[in-house]
């Protein structure tokens, strides 16, 4: 199977560098391992998003790659029944393990048990810092995103102060992120808010303040209060504006992602509120 050389994420091992690539380097990060082969069609299948998940890791994990057809020993040693078989080690141990190729949502479930993401620390610190100087908060964030052209988190993040300045350039923040990159689905929902927030009400417009300040609060990572807010809309303003506040809560919710605890229950809010 051939996966991107320039994914330094992303490594072939085989018997004799098995000990060093992943048990030794498990020390350090996580160790992902796919146990595959390439006459494998689930193989081919699982390997491109378990590769692209280790590019959006940006070095939170790594991924070391064992064809079984030429390391059998190793295939014998970790128990591998079927392919493909994924097995996780931190600090010298397995943690964690799947067989077959799975959704790529799960994967990233399946990550969260086990990986923390250094760059997380950086992106509170940087959310933080723009409750109090969101021009310094941009400023670090362009900084970030320069420094690592991968990190899409960083991106969604530089990209929803961008939106609270009114500042167009928010557009090609999110355009950037790659169509395989898992962030690719909550750019697209934060492309309508970024469209959404350019808009201009007449003053005599009833709804428009509490449609207006339920983005806002959501732009401003007050997200429960921002979903209720539109919610409200969906149940007592459905028809408003060519049905804005159901399109917006939508996108709302596309922004989370799948694994936000709030996603799951924004959507039964809506079904319910809708029929």
């Amino acid at each position: 199977m051939n996966h991107d050389g320039a994914n330094i994420f992303v490594h072939d091992v085989d018997d004799i560098d098995f000990a060093e690539a992943v048990i030794d380097q498990s020390f350090l990060r996580p160790v992902v391992v796919d146990f595959w082969a390439p006459w494998c069609g689930p193989c081919r299948t699982l390997g491109p998003s378990l590769e692209r998940l280790a590019a959006d890791g940006n070095g939170a994990w790594t991924l070391a790659k064992v064809n079984v057809d030429q390391n059998q020993h190793l295939a014998q040693r970790y128990q591998v029944q079927g392919i493909p078989a994924v097995k996780a080690f931190v600090n010298g141990m397995l943690v964690a393990e799947f067989t077959g190729a799975i959704p790529e949502s799960q994967i990233v479930h399946w990550l969260a048990g086990f990986v923390t993401h250094p760059a997380d620390d950086t992106l509170h610190t940087l959310d933080t810092l723009a409750q109090s100087d969101i021009s310094a908060a941009i400023q670090g964030y362009a900084a970030l995103v320069s420094m690592q052209p991968q990190n899409d988190a960083a991106r969604i993040g530089y990209a929803r102060l961008l939106i609270l300045r009114n500042d167009n350039e928010a557009l090609g923040v999110l355009r950037a992120i790659r169509q395989n990159s898992t962030y690719a689905e909550q750019a697209e929902g934060w492309l309508f808010l970024a469209a959404t927030a350019q808009e201009i009400y007449t003053d005599d417009d009833a709804i428009a303040p509490s449609f207006v300040a339920a983005l806002q609060a959501f732009l401003q990572q007050d997200i429960s209060s921002g979903l209720s807010g539109m919610l409200d809309l969906v149940i007592r303003a459905r028809t408003w504006n060519d049905d804005a506040s159901r399109k917006t809560i939508l996108a709302m919710i596309q922004t989370l992602g799948v694994t936000h605890p709030l996603t799951t229950q924004a959507r039964r809010d809506l079904a319910s509120a809708l029929f």
